[in-house]
């Protein structure tokens, strides 16, 4: 048999091959994963200790001027927005009365038409040649 299945190293990888991604006794000297990792055993001055706790109000600060100012600009939004809705209020108004004359305005003149001798067709033409005559003015 071969020497390699009596001494039970048939398991075992080639040394050179480990080697590549660390030797196995650096195992426990690896920074920790987390910060909040019990085994680790930091030990923090009481200066680092202020200066963390410094960078932390100002990052603080920083979130609150910010947070402000996206309440000032939903704020602003909102305002436009219902302004904009009032001016549509008001537009769809305006429409509603322009509707109303044009239909009053259309009805008189099919009365108005329907009790003279012209027909319909006949005022037709006349709006047409006066039309047209408008555009001959207004291109040359």
């Amino acid at each position: 048999m071969n020497s390699s299945y009596a001494e039970g190293t048939l398991y075992q990888r080639d040394q050179s091959r480990t080697q590549l991604f660390g030797s196995r006794d650096n195992v426990n000297s690896d920074p920790p994963s987390s910060a909040y990792d019990t085994k680790s055993t930091m030990d923090y001055s009481q200066s680092r200790l202020a200066q963390l706790e410094s960078q932390s109000e100002e990052h603080m600060g920083l979130m609150n001027q910010k947070v402000k100012a996206l309440k000032s600009l939903s704020l602003r939004m909102g305002d436009e927005i219902r302004g904009s809705n009032q001016t549509l209020t008001n537009l769809g108004h305006t429409f509603e009365g322009t509707t109303a004359k044009l239909k009053n305005t259309f009805t008189n003149m099919m009365t108005m038409a329907g009790k003279s001798r012209i027909t319909i067709k006949m005022w037709l033409a006349i709006f047409s040649i006066v039309g047209l005559l408008f555009f001959w003015v207004w291109v040359h």
